[in-house]
C-alpha cells in the first residue's frame, strides 16, 4: 500500500489570484483618470466634423482620446501624495478644458496656428508618454525617473503638451468663455507641478536630475 500511494502524484495547487486593497487603488485610479480624459473628448465630440474646418475637433478628440486608453497600462506607484490638494490641482489642471466649447470658428492665420499649437500640443505628450512609458500618471507619484527623450530638455513636457494644445483649442474657438478657461488652467498647471516636484525631491535621484535640467516647461523660459 506504501508503494502504491508513492505512485499516486501529489495534488496540483493552483495559484489563487489576491485582490489587494492597493491593487484596487491603482485599478480606481485608472478608471479615473482615463475618464478624466474621456471629458475633454466632450467639446470635440459634440460637434465633430471631418472637414478642413473641424479639423481642430478632430485633434483634440484624438489626443485626450490616445491619453485615456494609455491610462489603464501604468505601474502601480512606488510612493503617491493622495490629498486635497493634489486633487485640486490635478482636477483644475485637467478638467477646466473640458468646458471649453467649440464656437466662434476662427479663420485665416489664426485658425491655421491654432491648428499648429494642437498638432505640437499631440505630438509632444504622445512622445513623452512614449517615453515615460508604463511610469505615465496624473496624481504625484514616485514610478521611477525619467530623464529621456523630451525630459532631457525639460520636466515636465506632458503638462506644456497638454498646455499647448488647450491653448490651440481656444485659438482655434476664439471665444471669451474659452480664453478664461485657459487664464484659469495656468495657476494648476504650475500648482500641480509644485505638487508634483515637492514630492519626488524626497528622491535623490530625482534632485539630481532637477539639478541637470533646470526648466519646468520650455527650454530658456521657465
Amino acid at each position: 500500500m506504501e508503494a502504491v500511494a508513492a505512485c499516486i502524484p501529489a495534488p496540483i495547487t493552483v495559484p489563487q489570484p489576491h485582490v489587494t486593497i492597493a491593487g484596487l487603488r491603482h485599478a480606481l485610479g485608472d478608471c479615473l483618470l482615463a475618464v478624466s480624459f474621456l471629458l475633454a473628448t466632450l467639446p470635440a465630440a459634440r460637434e465633430l466634423s471631418f472637414s478642413l474646418a473641424g479639423a481642430a475637433n478632430v485633434v483634440w478628440l484624438t489626443g485626450a482620446a490616445i491619453m485615456a486608453v494609455m491610462s489603464f497600462a501604468r505601474f502601480a506607484p512606488r510612493t503617491s501624495t493622495v490629498n486635497l490638494r493634489t486633487l485640486a490641482a490635478s482636477g483644475g489642471m485637467l478638467i477646466l478644458p473640458c468646458f471649453m466649447r467649440p464656437i466662434n470658428l476662427s479663420i485665416g492665420a489664426l485658425a491655421t496656428t491654432g491648428l499648429i499649437f494642437e498638432l505640437f500640443g499631440v505630438v509632444l505628450t504622445q512622445v513623452a508618454r512614449v517615453y515615460m512609458g508604463r511610469s505615465f500618471g496624473v496624481l504625484p507619484a514616485n514610478r521611477g525617473i525619467v530623464s529621456k527623450g523630451p525630459f532631457r530638455w525639460v520636466r515636465h513636457p506632458i503638462y506644456f503638451g497638454w498646455l499647448i494644445l488647450s491653448i490651440g483649442y481656444a485659438m482655434s474657438y476664439p471665444s471669451g468663455r474659452n480664453i478664461i478657461l485657459i487664464v484659469a488652467t495656468l495657476p494648476f498647471i504650475v500648482w500641480r507641478i509644485e505638487e508634483e516636484e515637492a514630492h519626488l525631491s524626497a528622491d535623490p535621484e530625482y534632485r539630481r536630475y532637477m539639478d541637470r535640467v533646470r526648466y519646468r516647461l520650455w527650454p530658456g523660459v521657465v
